[in-house]
Formats: structure tokens, sequence, C-alpha cells
């Protein structure tokens, strides 16, 4: 079905079964930076699904480069561990590659035992706010060194390549960049001095493992950083780089600073594809293309269209680790989508928590969390059909129990359609999807469009209830809600309102946050539009960047605490901060609403009455458990479990784990 995605591709002499790679990333699975049963059981699971090609890492070279928190093979006593990580994944025809890693300036001090970060110049870092010390030239020779005696360990724990990281801002792109090499020696100022580094890290790599071994790297396509390298600078680094020795370039974009978004749902599937292909224009060795990668179809038509010879297939294997296997049978369908929320993994890698999977359970827990065949089959009764109690009912039939679904409504869902009803969220209806597959395919029984009452529930004798009714939006006791220009944030997202010219979102939360985007976005031009104006000269820049953000109405969001979004994970806060102020929102913080009336809407801020008018409202304020039938519930006799937002209104990665937990012990 997909012909070119499962052909063969060579790294230098590397036969790797299928042009699938996943990326390396930080997991967090690793105590005392040693590589352990989780990391291995996580990698093993995406190597049994198909995977061709696992970078791992970053691997760290030294303490200094890495700290505390990630796996290391900088001394001979950790081979061991990786030849048991090699050795899992060879089982399964894959390949490994390990990463080697040198943070640089991106080093916090707290997580290197204290030792201060070190790049090319003392620049200070906005991602760690601190200043690190410049390398003395013995130092820099010394940290090369480093990364050849690792490639020369990773060739003996039994790894078939290694990626030296030359990108995200980390140390190689700190030599690269004018933005954060000021030297003066022979290793700053023009091309050929910054490039300098990477390219001997690169020649003593190639002496110490031989000229078979592959090494490749992972290159910033482009920086996307204000006077940083462009994707015609990467090109000139790659020439470099290939007649260093690199048997491949694994092309990114951006740095960990950057103000350009580059993993959230918002950017546009494979948007950044034309960077490797840029680079593949101009180099003879393999080219992998990255980011915002998810479906087969679209892998496959990358590699048709000669963009790229490989793709990095990161977050949609660990949202379901046989993404490769099931592409190549053509259950697509039964492919158990990312979408692109960056909270399970993202999120909680800066928070300094190992990656988890708002989609997949299962996601590194892969020795805890095992869906295992039922002996004896119960009946089982899950009323409300979103994201909870359709991860349950999915779950309890793929181990073997009868299982119907009650919910009111005429379709199974609950609160997705509303979720992906934004501009930029359009992906998590691919979990609706998925959902509606699944609940097909396992057969599981659905009665909907009628009000559910326990007298229905009781007819089909459930040995156990699972509740999953989810949340209602709360409506404010506040005079003037209920007057006719007042409406739910559901409602204006779904489409269900008619808006004025001027809107007011009341509530600075992700809902209403999100809200205002959309309302804000309708009337703006599509892309394709942009495209077809940009393509003709038909519009200077200007003008397509107002079409591209000005719409048909005015938004403002009214908050009553001190800042807004506080509840958004902070790889997406920044991203939706910045498109409200694209898009001309304005926001009102410290502001309490007191009523709507005929000036609008009316608020204390600063111990001043005041009114903003608008000609439609519209409430965010914010969601309560939707429980209404538990009372009757708890006297019908019935054992039940509570999971989601009817237990407490969370986001769908609660739902979704919980609704998986709770069918686990049925």
């Amino acid at each position: 079905m997909f012909k070119k995605l499962f052909s063969p591709i060579h790294i230098n002499k590397l036969e790797i079964k299928n042009r699938i790679a996943m990326p390396a990333f930080g997991l967090l699975y690793c105590d005392n930076r040693r590589v352990g049963d989780r990391l291995i059981n996580f990698y093993e699971a995406r190597a049994r699904g198909g995977c061709g090609l696992l970078i791992v890492g970053g691997v760290g070279i030294e303490m200094q480069g890495s700290g505390v928190i990630m796996p290391t093979i900088e001394s001979d006593e950790h081979i061991p561990d990786w030849e048991r990580m090699a050795d899992a994944l060879h089982k399964h025809g894959a390949r490994l590659f390990l990463q080697l890693f040198h943070s640089g300036r991106y080093m916090q001090s707290i997580l290197a035992g204290g030792q201060q970060a070190v790049a090319p110049s003392a620049v200070p870092s906005r991602y760690t706010h601190e200043t690190p010390r410049a390398l003395e030239k013995d130092e820099i020779l010394a940290v090369q060194d480093k990364y050849a005696q690792a490639a020369a360990r990773a060739r003996k724990a039994h790894a078939d390549g290694v990626e030296i990281i030359a990108s995200a801002g980390y140390l190689i792109c700190q030599f690269m960049s004018p933005l954060t090499n000021l030297r003066e020696d022979e290793y700053g100022g023009n091309f050929e001095n910054r490039s300098r580094f990477g390219r001997e890290v690169l020649e003593k790599v190639r002496a110490a493992v031989g000229p078979e071994f592959p090494v490749t790297m992972r290159v910033s396509g482009n920086d996307f950083m204000e006077g940083g390298n462009t994707n015609v600078n990467a090109i000139e680094f790659c020439k470099v780089f290939e007649q260093a020795g690199a048997d491949a370039f694994n092309v990114t974009g951006g740095w960990h600073e950057t103000r350009v978004p580059q993993l959230p749902a918002m950017v546009p599937r494979g948007a950044y594809t034309y960077l490797a292909a840029a680079i593949k224009r101009a180099v003879s060795v393999p080219v992998f293309a990255s980011n915002r990668l998810v479906e087969p179809a679209q892998a496959e038509k990358v590699l048709m269209d000669r963009v790229a010879d490989m793709v990095c297939i990161g977050r949609a294997q660990i949202a379901d680790p046989e993404w490769a296997k099931k592409a190549f049978e053509g259950k697509t369908d039964d492919i158990r989508p990312c979408v692109d929320c960056l909270q399970g993994c993202m999120d909680r890698l800066f928070s300094g928590k190992p990656v988890e999977c708002l989609c997949n359970p299962e996601a590194g827990y892969e020795a805890d969390r095992r869906i295992n065949r039922v002996r004896k089959p119960k009946t089982v009764a899950i009323i409300g059909a979103g994201p909870a109690g359709l991860e349950a009912a999915v779950t309890a039939a793929k181990r073997g129990h009868h299982v119907t679904i009650f919910d009111h409504a005429d379709a199974i869902g609950g609160q997705l359609p509303l979720v992906a009803a934004p501009p930029g969220r359009e992906e998590f209806g691919r979990l609706l999807k998925y959902y509606q597959k699944q609940v097909q395919g396992h057969g599981i029984a659905l009665k909907l469009g009628k009000q559910v009452t326990m007298q229905a529930v009781r007819r089909t004798r459930p040995n156990i209830v699972i509740l999953a009714t989810g949340s209602r939006q709360l409506v404010p006791e506040i005079p003037g809600v209920d007057r006719p220009e007042v409406v739910t944030a559901w409602d204006a997202l779904l489409g269900k309102a008619d808006l004025g010219r001027t809107v007011a979102v009341i509530g600075g939360g992700a809902v209403g946050i999100e809200t205002a985007i959309a309302i804000a976005d309708r009337g703006t031009a599509s892309g394709d539009t942009i495209k077809f104006l940009l393509k003709h000269d038909a519009e200077d820049h200007e003008t397509l960047k107002r079409i591209a953000t000005s719409g048909a109405r005015k938004v403002t969001i009214i908050e009553m605490l001190p800042k807004i979004g506080k509840d958004i994970g902070m790889t997406n806060r920044w991203v939706f901060l910045k498109e409200l102020d694209l898009l001309g929102v304005d926001v009102l913080t410290e502001a309490k609403v007191k009523a709507i009336a005929d000036e609008g809407v009316v608020y204390e801020k600063d111990g001043e009455t005041q009114a903003l008018l608008a000609e439609s409202v519209v409430l965010a304020l914010g969601a309560v458990p939707n429980d209404e039938i538990e009372a009757e519930l708890k006297s019908s006799g019935f054992q039940y479990i509570k999971i989601g937002d009817v237990k407490q209104p969370r986001k769908i990665i609660e739902a979704v784990h919980e609704g998986y937990l709770a069918a686990l012990e049925i």
C-alpha cells in the first residue's frame, strides 16, 4: 500500500528495512543516567511495531553537557546497558542509532551537579536564564574527543550508528550561529571558523568508528532566530559536514528559544519538510524529514515527491507503537492518533516529569499496563460517550467484556468535537474517528439519542457500571446572564451562535483563549488563498499578513486573574498568547464582571466600575461535573466506577487514562 515507505534504504553500508525513523526524544525514563528496563521496554515496543530505525537520545557524552536526567555513554561501564538496548531492538529487525548529545548553554547548572554550562561564548540563555562560561581552546578539543570516545563505545555496544545533534540550539548549533558564537579565534567569526567545531567533531568520530559505521547529523534546517542561520546557511553547513564524513542528515527546524512554533497542532502538517527538500538538493547522502508527520499517506507522499529519503515519525509512534505495522498491513484506521496536544509529552518533559501520552495510556508503562483477555467476561454498562467512556469501552471490549455505551447525544464523542473546533486543534477529530472505528470493530453496543435512565441501564443486566457523564459549562449567577446576546463558549465554538461584530469572552482560561482565537480567526484569508496570492504576486507582504490575521470581529477577553492561560501547558501557552496578539484580541486582566447590561459587560478593575461595549458575550468560565444521575445510580445497588470530568473537570489526558485504568480493573 505504501511501497516507498516500506522499501529498504542504505545509510553508508547499513541496510534499514523501511524508511520510518523514530527521532531522538527526551523521555526521562532513566535513573542515575543509566539505561533501564523502562527505556528498553518503550523502544522495544516500537521496534516490535515495525519501525525501521530508532534513534535513542540524547545520550550524554559528559555530565556537563547532559546533566543527571539523561542517559549517558561517557564511560565503558555504560556499554552493557546499551548492549541490552541493541539486543532488544535487533531481535525485531530494527536498527539502533545513539544520538550523541551536548547541550552547551542550554544546560541548567542544577542538573549538572552545580557546574556552570559551557558554550562557545558567554551569551546568556533565554531558555535557562543562566550565562554559560566560554570554552577554552584545550576544552574544545577535549569535548570533541568525548564525542569520538562516545561513538566508539556506541559501536562496542552493538549500536548500528550514531547521530550527532547539531540542532535545536545545542552546543554544535551554538558554534555555528553568529548569535551565540562571538569568538575571535579559529572557532569563531566567519563561516569557515563557525563550522570548524562541528566539522572536527565529525572527523574525530569518523576516525574513531571507521569508514563503514554510520555517522549522521541532526541539523536545524533553519534556526528561526532573528539574525541566526537560515536554510541557505544550513545548506552550506551540510555540504561541509558531508565532506567531513556525515552519512545522512536528519533535518528539523528551530531552536528552543525560537518564537516560531515548531511542534503544536497549530503548525500545518509537514510544514517544515521544505527545509529537508532544500538540503536534499544540495547533498548526495540520505536526508530525513521531520516535524508534524503523522499519517502514513502523508509520509509516503513526502518520499514519493523526493522531498526526503526517510521520514521521522516521532510523537505519532509514542501514541501508537504499532504505527509502522498497521501502515504496512493497510490498517491505517486502527492507528491510535497523535493529536499534537503536547500535554503528555512536551509539557511533562519541560516540567521534569516522565513522558506520557494523552491518546495512549500505555506509553512509558509498557511493562505495567497491558490489556489481557479475561477468563470470565462481564457485562459492562458505560454511561457517557466522551473520551473517558470511550476509552473505557474500547479497553474493556479488548479484554473480552460485553460493553454497552449510553449517551443522550445522537453521536459519540462528548466534548471531542468541541475540542477539535478551534483552529489548530483539528487533530482531535482524528481521535474521535479512531474511537468510532474501534467501537464498531469491537462490537460495542450503542444506546444513543435518549435521556439515560437507570431503567434503561438495568435492562442490560450489567455486572458493573462506569459513570463517565463528563461536565457541563458553568453559567455564573450574574445579572444579565440570561440576555439573548449571551452565549456559551461551547455554542460559539461549534458555530451555533450568531455573533455580532464586537465580542466579549468572559474567562481567560484555556477554553476562553481557544474560543477567542476561533472567533477572531473567522473571516481571515485561508492558507490556500494566501499561497495563491503569493504565487501571483497579487499582494505585498504586509497585505498578505493583514488579511491572514484580520477577521470580521473585534474580540476582547475579560479575566479576573492577573494572567490568562494559567491552565495551559508551557509548550502551548506562548503559542496561544502569540496567536491572540496576531489576531488583535484585546485582553483585560484583574477585571471582575459585575453584570451584563445594555451598555455591555460591566466590570470592576482597579476599584473602578467600567463597561465594555459588546454586541455578543461569550461565557467561558469553566465547567462543573454533570453528575445528576449519580444519586439514582448509588441507590440502584450496582457497583460503579467514576471516571473523567464527572469526578472533577480536568483535561482529556486524565479522562483517557482513567477510562483505560478503570477497564483494567474489571
